[in-house]
Order: structure tokens, then C-alpha cells, then sequence
């Protein structure tokens, strides 16, 4: 989900058009990456995570949601990158241009392919209109022969 916000890979259209490429910002990119970053490291960013929350044993206890931190992350502001995760920016930033370039849609297809081929749905789409057709004369036809 994280992902798809940062760079979009389903909805993009598989055959770029000729000169619409542009290079992306560079540091567009590295504040994508330093987000995505505080997703997978918010420990190291002073945000609330999953094992330093406070337990009441008395108390019935509600899990946040720590799928969606934009709230939390806006809320804290900026920040210094943590020394430690500097070297770990540069994998995060690849990854991020992998999930953007990869074709998850062919994927599928490859992997889970329909057990309807599109050859039988355009036949069957035709079969259906030609049936249709006929119902519509046949009916015209019959309420002349009435009058």
C-alpha cells in the first residue's frame, strides 16, 4: 500500500509513448525514500511502533494501525536521517524503482491465467448480439403481422 502511494505500478500504461519519459527528481525521490523508510524503520525515527507500546494488563488493549502512519509522520515533522540507515536508503530507493517498474498485471496473467480465453469471450460476445438481433426482428416481425 505504502508502495503504491510512493510509485504507482498497477494503473501505469504498459507502452510508454516516444518522448514522454522525463528522469525523475532526484530528490523527489530521496524524500519518497526517507518516507518509506520511517514505515520500515519507525523505531529508529522516534514514531510509536508495534513492540513499544505500553501494556495495561487491566485494561482491554486496541491495536492501532500501523498500516497507515501519513497522520503520524506529518505530525512528528521533519527529522534527521539516522546514520545507521543511511546505507539501507539506497536498497529502499531501488526497491521503490522495482515495484514501479514491474508489471504485476502480466504477472498475474502468467501465473493465474483465465480459464476463459479471450478468443471464446469475443465469440460468445457475438453469439449473444446475433441472438439479441434476431429476438429484435422476430419480435418487429410478429406485432406487424398484427396489425
Amino acid at each position: 500500500d505504502v508502495l503504491n502511494r510512493l510509485n504507482p505500478s498497477y494503473f501505469r500504461q504498459t507502452q510508454p509513448q516516444a518522448g514522454a519519459y522525463q528522469d525523475p527528481d532526484p530528490r523527489q525521490q530521496a524524500q519518497k525514500t526517507r518516507h518509506l523508510s520511517k514505515y520500515i524503520f519507525p523505531l529508529q525515527y522516534g514514531l510509536p511502533n508495534v513492540f513499544s507500546q505500553p501494556s495495561a494488563a487491566k485494561e482491554t488493549y486496541k491495536q492501532p494501525n500501523f498500516a497507515d502512519r501519513e497522520r503520524e509522520i506529518e505530525l512528528f515533522g521533519t527529522c534527521k536521517t539516522p546514520k545507521r540507515l543511511k546505507d539501507v536508503l539506497v536498497l529502499l530507493e531501488k526497491m521503490i524503482w522495482r515495484h514501479g517498474k514491474c508489471a504485476y498485471k502480466l504477472l498475474r496473467d502468467v501465473t493465474c491465467p483465465s480459464k476463459v480465453s479471450k478468443h471464446h469471450v469475443i465469440a460468445r460476445t457475438g453469439l449473444i448480439l446475433a441472438y439479441s438481433s434476431q429476438r429484435r426482428i422476430t419480435r418487429r416481425w410478429t406485432a406487424a403481422s398484427y396489425w
